[in-house]
């Protein structure tokens, strides 16, 4: 009964965090509404866009026709701004973005209404990056192995407390997991979809993957403590609250990002703040 307990509450858990990663990361679209006209208005801006896939549509809900206009440019350039205006059809207002090279960002703000009653959705503009489709065979095995990853972690970290828990086989496949989702189809997922495999240390800054790096290296740490190690659940705590501490970060900061001033191969892309 405690067993099984245990795997509940690991899977609620990991549930959790993998909400919480969806929901904070600055690749989530902005859903929200406001008022116009003591009417109210629903809008979609999305932040990540897949390439030759799906056109990135920003969406403004209005049963009344209104107006509306994207006012949009290249992100971290001199462009000047250009303006795009929305199309009204089916009590939605829509316009498309032009597509960006992988890892291209456009910054853009939304109005609508007309000359003497304008009003702009967001204040700030909205940036959102662009991607190459990743296709489902790759993506969906990542998503799985990492799931299970951190499934396994909790798992692990409440059989610490019970010492009729065997914790040696169970960690050595935790290890197992991580390395198929974040080392073999990670870097895969991450070709597809900006142009590289690993852009963490020692070759750049991505969190996404440096995070990856720092959990693999805990975790090893706690599979050869159980051979070599006095206290090897002492390690395995250890490995465990880094994880914890690494899925409190929001996914995709300090990810990849096109440089439009060298679009060469060799240096197109940098790291930001901003979104993997």
């Amino acid at each position: 009964m405690k067993k099984t307990l245990f795997w509940i509450l690991s899977f609620i858990i990991t549930v959790f965090f993998a909400y919480f990663q969806k929901i904070t990361g600055p690749t989530y679209p902005i859903k929200n509404t406001i008022k116009y006209k003591e009417a109210v208005v629903g809008y979609y801006l999305p932040r990540s866009c897949a390439i030759g896939k799906n056109d990135c549509v920003i969406k403004v809900k209005s049963n009344n026709e209104i107006k509306g206009m994207v006012i949009w440019r290249r992100y971290k350039t001199s462009d000047k701004w250009s303006f795009l205006t929305m199309n009204y059809a089916d009590k939605e207002l829509s316009a498309s973005l032009a597509n960006q090279p992988p890892a291209g960002k456009i910054e853009y703000k939304v109005e609508i209404g007309d000359k003497n009653n304008k009003l702009l959705i967001t204040q700030e503009p909205v940036i959102t990056r662009f991607k190459g489709f990743v296709p489902p065979y790759i993506l969906i095995p990542h998503i799985v192995f990492m799931f299970l990853f951190m499934l396994f972690s909790v798992r692990i970290f409440f059989g610490v407390m019970d010492k009729k828990y065997a914790l040696k086989h169970p960690v050595i496949l935790n290890v197992f997991f991580l390395a198929i989702g974040g080392f073999i189809l990670g870097p895969i997922t991450q070709k597809y979809a900006f142009g590289f495999f690993w852009t963490g240390f020692p070759f750049g800054h991505d969190l996404t993957d440096n995070k990856a790096l720092i959990m693999m290296i805990c975790w090893i740490i706690a599979a050869i403590s159980m051979y070599k190690f006095k206290y090897p659940r002492r390690w395995i705590i250890f490995a465990f609250t880094v994880t914890f501490g690494m899925y409190l970060i929001p996914h995709s900061l300090f990810g990849s990002e096109f440089n439009y001033t060298k679009q060469d191969a060799g240096h197109r892309l940098r790291v930001t703040g901003q979104n993997k």
